[in-house]
């Protein structure tokens, strides 16, 4: 896996586009236009150029399919592609050549490479932890900090904190919610590969969740003892993380709900019909048959009307069968005023079952 990361997405280092014949100012005039830069002399090659003094880059392409991706995309679309930022911070974080021996990637950065969940994240300069060094350059950021050897791993080759450890910086850094988001995107990767079954989510919820809690116990919570600062506030969290979230709006609620002392929410629930399977809920209060259901008008435009319909002919069996539904959007559970407001409205018998805050 590291070796096929290494060897994709065409990139190249200076010396190696002077060795087929590429001149200095040949190659900053490729920049945007056929080369991507990542970091001081290093690149990648997104374009097979026509441009006579650019041609020699394409001896260099190795990696069609990456060629192939800038030729079918658009700026625009790549520009709101969050997804595509992030690959390319992790490429910029792989290939770069400058690391001190004694850096260890951490906080975005490290999240980054271990692709766990994010919003809205500053990617533009690296983050590394060094125990005896600080410094600043426009490319990286290097903190001075103590940590153990236990909490260190590497990467695509790289060394980085853990995704443990990168969960828990994440609530001092970005916040508990960002923490949290985190924490259970470790968790839900951890209890995947320890299983040996990608779809355990899926195919059997509550082993997953079982798995995940023994995993924490066994993992998350020692690292946690090991933090000089914020222990109590990480072992709080650890406490309601889930590996069931599937991504960072799904973990966002999880955390809203516990702010507002909403504890008793499954996730993942399965609803049958007829022996069969109907849906899976992403959040489902039992006791007042309550559903939060996250919209996305996204997906009705990447599959068209039929999937609108579906949705719709979904819903209508859901409120046939009893259950009511809150429709949620990111924004929602981003401001908890706003959740709480529009929550309790929709499902105002959700007030009685409200107990002391968990985080705050």
């Amino acid at each position: 896996m590291t070796l096929a990361f290494l060897d994709k997405y065409n990139v190249v280092d200076y010396r190696t586009l002077r060795a087929v014949g590429m001149s200095h100012v040949a190659i900053s005039s490729a920049v945007d236009c056929c080369l991507l830069k990542l970091s001081r002399g290093t690149y990648s090659i997104i374009r097979a150029c026509t441009e006579h003094k650019h041609r020699p880059v394409t001896k260099l392409i190795s990696d069609d399919d990456w060629v192939d991706f800038f030729r079918t995309t658009t700026p625009f679309s790549r520009a709101a592609d969050y997804r595509f930022d992030e690959h390319v911070a992790r490429l910029k974080i792989v290939h770069y050549r400058h690391f001190r021996a004694a850096d260890a990637v951490s906080g975005v950065s490290a999240a980054i490479l271990h692709e766990l969940p994010l919003y809205k994240a500053e990617l533009e300069r690296i983050v590394v932890s060094h125990p005896s060094a600080a410094s600043r350059s426009p490319e990286i950021i290097r903190w001075r900090r103590h940590f153990s050897p236990e909490d260190v791993c590497r990467v695509h080759g790289v060394r980085s904190f853990t995704p443990v450890r990168t969960g828990l910086d994440l609530i001092a850094e970005s916040g508990p919610a960002g923490g949290m988001a985190a924490l259970e995107g470790g968790l839900r990767t951890q209890v995947e590969r320890e299983s040996g079954d990608s779809q355990i989510g899926m195919r059997n919820p509550q082993r997953m969740h079982t798995i995940g809690r023994e995993i924490v116990a066994r993992d998350f919570v020692p690292a946690a003892m090991r933090l000089r600062q914020g222990r109590e506030r990480a072992l709080r969290i650890l406490a309601i993380i889930s590996p069931l979230s599937e991504n960072y709006a799904e973990s966002r609620t999880s955390f809203a709900l516990h702010q507002m002392g909403l504890h008793d929410f499954t996730q993942q629930w399965n609803v049958g019909r007829d022996g069969d399977l109907l849906t899976r809920l992403d959040f489902l209060h039992r006791p007042t048959n309550t559903v939060l259901a996250f919209d996305g008008g996204q997906k009705y435009a990447n599959f068209g009307g039929e999937r609108l319909k579906h949705e719709g002919r979904l819903q209508n069996e859901l409120l046939n069968m009893g259950f009511r539904i809150v429709h949620l959007e990111i924004n929602d559970v981003m401001n908890l005023k706003r959740f709480e407001m529009k929550l309790f409205a929709q499902a105002p018998q959700l007030l009685d079952y409200r107990g002391k805050p968990t985080l705050k």
